[in-house]
């Protein structure tokens, strides 16, 4: 399965043996995927949707290509995700889900990875329509989406009570800014 490259980044499949090794201890992840982790990675959101992750993975093994570790390159760490939720293999559209842990915030990691991602889900995997959806109090998300070229589409609760804001993309909005040329 392909990782994704960008300058700083690696997306790295997130592999049934991975997530397994998630649930047991970040010490099990560094062995099994080579890489360190960051101390607050996973984060408790991404922690609690991993046995749902694995439970997919392990019925269709095609699902791994969807869900990414984002691998800061110059020190080989784990600092975060980026998926797309749902199977989009089979309907053509999904969510886009992401999220650095605090201590590498603000340094860009976050668009860069999800730029890559969104080219690769729409030039390679012909996913045409990427909602995504960030608190409305999460103003650096929102930013986040924006500088991906997201549109907002409106606003609505989550939980029943969380006020969120959903946002959209298409393929013609592509952000070339951080591909690797081969």
């Amino acid at each position: 399965m392909t990782i994704l490259e960008t300058e700083r980044l690696l997306l790295v499949p997130y592999k049934a043996s991975f997530i397994e090794a998630t649930l047991i201890s970040d010490e099990a992840l560094m062995e099994v995927s080579g890489y360190t982790v960051a101390k607050e990675w996973p984060g408790v959101e991404f922690f609690f949707y991993l046995p749902f992750v694995l439970e997919e993975v392990k019925k269709e093994p095609d699902m791994e290509k969807w869900t990414r570790l984002v691998v800061l390159k110059k020190e080989n760490k784990i600092i975060g995700e980026v998926s797309a939720q749902g199977n989009p293999g089979k309907t053509g559209m999904t969510e886009l889900g992401y999220g650095i842990v605090d201590s590498y915030a603000g340094q860009g990691y976050a668009t860069e990875a999800a730029a890559v991602f969104l080219n690769w889900l729409s030039a390679s995997q012909h996913i045409q329509t990427i909602s995504a959806k960030t608190y409305l109090y999460h103003k650096k998300s929102q930013h986040v989406l924006n500088k991906l070229g997201f549109i907002k589409i409106g606003e609505g609760l989550i939980g029943g009570d969380e006020p969120v804001v959903n946002f959209e993309w298409r393929p013609e909005n592509k952000v070339t800014d951080f591909l690797v040329e081969r």
